[in-house]
């Protein structure tokens, strides 16, 4: 699955990029380097093979081989986490952030209706799953994050791609 989307989620300027990885070994290594549960967690793998989001990298261009932040990605290029060491975000995610929404608007050009029709589904299972974790108060045991309810941090992180369904292409192919 990581080989077949690399072409489409991509994306490169002069201060950041976004990197697919080739494969699993390549989350596995990343969760290690940043020390969170993206390589370690069944969640994402069952993500992935369903196509509700991918594990994506942001990197600095001048360092791409360098872990920098892990993205969750819905299949429309909506951002449901950015996460880099020990599952923080820095105050230097507000100029990749501003990156990642070029990036959006890149990336909802090259989206299918298919990609449309599963980003449609991710959403619903998203907001199903927020839902839950609201309605069962789930709290957030260790970290830096500790105490807080898990969906009021994921809400946070979420960045919707609202231009996947402004684009004219898009509309007319699904």
């Amino acid at each position: 699955i990581c080989q077949e989307i690399k072409t489409k989620y991509e994306y490169a300027d002069a201060d950041y990029m976004v990197v697919v990885p080739s494969g699993i070994l390549d989350i596995i290594t990343e969760g290690r380097a940043l020390h969170h549960c993206a390589g370690s967690s069944d969640r994402y793998w069952d993500r992935i093979e369903r196509r509700e989001s991918f594990v994506m990298f942001l990197r600095k261009t001048d360092d791409p081989f360098h872990a920098y932040y892990t993205l969750e990605v819905e299949p429309d290029g909506t951002v449901r986490q950015k996460r880099t060491l020990f599952d923080r975000q820095h105050e230097d995610i507000e100029q990749a952030t501003d990156f990642l929404r070029r990036w959006q608007k890149v990336i909802a050009e090259r989206l299918t209706g298919r990609d449309l029709k599963l980003a449609a589904e991710s959403r619903i299972l998203r907001e199903k799953e927020f839902i839950q974790l609201k309605k069962d108060r789930v709290i957030i045991h260790t970290g830096h994050l500790a105490g807080k309810l898990l969906v009021d941090v994921l809400m946070a992180d979420l960045m919707e791609n609202t231009d996947s369904i402004q684009s004219p292409a898009l509309a007319a192919a699904a």
